[in-house]
Parts: C-alpha cells; structure tokens; sequence
C-alpha cells in the first residue's frame, strides 16, 4: 500500500549555524515518502554554502537574491508541492525521527474536517541545550492546562498557544486558503484564525519539534518599539471580524484588540492605537481604562523604556 507524500517546506534566513541539524532531522526520518524543498530568504551568512553541501538530488533548492519574507518565500515553495501533507520547518529547528510517521499516523486516522494536527515541542538554546516543553508539564510529565483541540477558533483568538512549528497540514487548506497572506510580516497567527474557522486541530500529546530559541530570531522582533507585527495583527483581527460566530468569539477577539491596544502604548506605535480602537468600539464600547490608554498615546507619552526594563526583570 502506497504511503502519502510529505512535502516538507524548510524556510532559511542566516541559519548557518543550524541548518545541517535541521537537514539531517528531515534526512534521518524513519518515514520514506518525503518530498523537501528547501527556500534560502536572502541569507548574508554561508548559508547557501552549508545547503548545496547537503543537498540530496531529488531535492529542490529556491535561492532568493534578496530577503522576500516569510510568507512570500514559503508560498513560492507551495506552488511546486506535490505533497498530500505540508510541514513548514524553520530552519533552526530540527525534527525527532518518528515525527512524520507519527504525524502521518494521526492525520490519515483523522476525517478531513481535521485540516492539521500539531503538537508539544522541546524547547532548545543556541546551543542545543534542553529547556523544557513549550507546554508546561508537572514532575510527572503532565500537561498542566487543557490544550484546545477540534474546534480552536475562539483559543486562537484569544490567545491560546497552538504552536505551528509542530503541525503537520493537509495541502488542501493551504490551497484554499491560498497559502499564507503575503501582505503579512508573519505568517502563524493569519493562517491559524483563517484555517481553524473551517477546519479542526487535532492535538496529539507528543513532542515532534525541537523548536530553537534563538537571540534576535523574527518572533523577538514583536517586543521592538513601532514593531510592523503590530500592523499585521490589526489586519488579522480585521478578517477575524468578519468570522465571529458565537459570544464567545467575540470577547475573544475583544481580548486580542485590547492586548494590542497596550502593546500599542507600550512600543509607542502611538498611530496604530486607535484603528485598534476603533474595530473595538465597533464591537463592543472601550472601557474608561482603555478610554486612557487612547488618551495616552494621543499625548505620545513616552513608555517603551520603562516596559523593556520590566521586561529584562522578568527574565531574571
């Protein structure tokens, strides 16, 4: 009986220092039917170099000559996918060597109202050192809080962490989504809300990614003051807008405006406050203490020093 394909889609950007690793993870897979296609964002490092070393013949290498973006070079990789399944692997990251035949296991077991499963991941440094589970789990190994699955909409809205880098995607929801919004500066949070409101996320209770945190990597960009992840999440809670079903979405996506309205004030994006503001009162009136936080930054008073200090003092 024939096995269905796996297109994998690994996404480079100054991964030098990884991406034997994250190549070697797909190479050593104990699942036979893989397809890769391998994308190099504009990288400045030897980048390039370390791949075409590794590179095996069946495998498809993009060379970008100038940095295009996360979700315009993924899409680029899509249109040449054949496969039935789509996993998208940074390349800092690297994979278990079960992890396709597992996810493969989960997907085929599913209905197709189930556009993806994903699961934990083990959280890694720079240097390979283990720091845990991206879900925390007791001394026993136990998940402390529920992770959403089947119905996630209303937890991606509001916030509940389904972390993409573990999913595995049937290509079908990426067609008819038409891959990831290229208007974006990042690709998860878009994809999640327009995929989960029409199909399911299966969680599966294993660790399939070792998801790197890496110093200056794109997500750490969201904490930098006048941060374009901003405008991008306005964008999406825009198009979530137009999803909402039930109550409970609504406060969902009340919740996220909110969060950006601080965000807003505290990266001093004092001319995005108030377009979060005005999708909030479209939905339900701002609270006297939101009603400050527009006030606050119509004075463009000045916070993004005092939050980066708490934030250092967090860490320690």
């Amino acid at each position: 009986m024939s096995q269905p394909l796996v297109t994998i889609i690994c996404l480079c950007y100054n991964h030098e220092r990884f991406i034997q690793e994250c190549l070697n993870s797909v190479f050593t897979q104990t699942y036979p039917a893989i397809e890769l296609i391998i994308v190099d964002d504009g990288s400045y490092d030897n980048s390039v170099k370390v791949i075409q070393t590794f590179l095996r013949a069946d495998d498809q290498f993009i060379v970008n000559t100038h940095t295009k973006g996360i979700c315009r070079s993924f899409n680029a990789a899509l249109s040449l996918a054949k496969g039935k399944y789509i996993v998208d692997l940074a390349g800092d990251d690297y994979l278990f060597p079960p992890t396709i035949q597992q996810q493969v296991n989960a997907l085929e077991s599913l209905s197709e109202e189930y556009g993806a499963v994903f699961s934990d991941a083990q959280l890694v440094s720079e240097n390979g050192k283990a720091l845990g589970t991206w879900y925390k789990r007791n001394k026993k190994g136990k998940i402390y809080q529920p992770v959403p699955s089947g119905d996630v909409f209303e937890a991606v809205l509001s916030g509940t962490p389904i972390l993409t880098v573990t999913a595995m995607t049937r290509k079908l929801v990426y067609d008819a989504l038409s891959g990831y919004d290229e208007s974006l500066v990042y690709e998860d949070f878009d994809f999640l809300v327009r995929a989960s409101r029409h199909w399911k996320y299966s969680f599966q209770d294993q660790v399939w990614v070792a998801y790197r945190q890496v110093k200056n990597s794109d997500s750490s960009k969201q904490t930098l003051r006048r941060t374009k992840h901003l405008e991008s999440t306005l964008v999406v809670c825009e198009k979530a807008a137009d999803l909402l079903r039930t109550p409970a979405e609504k406060l969902a996506l009340l919740w996220r405006l909110k969060q950006g309205m601080r965000q807003c004030f505290y990266l001093e994006h004092y001319s995005l406050v108030k377009k979060y503001a005005t999708l909030h009162q479209s939905l339900q009136p701002l609270s006297s203490a939101y009603q400050a936080i527009l006030w606050a930054c119509q004075l463009r008073i000045p916070f993004y020093q005092i939050y980066r200090g708490y934030q250092r003092i967090r860490r320690y």
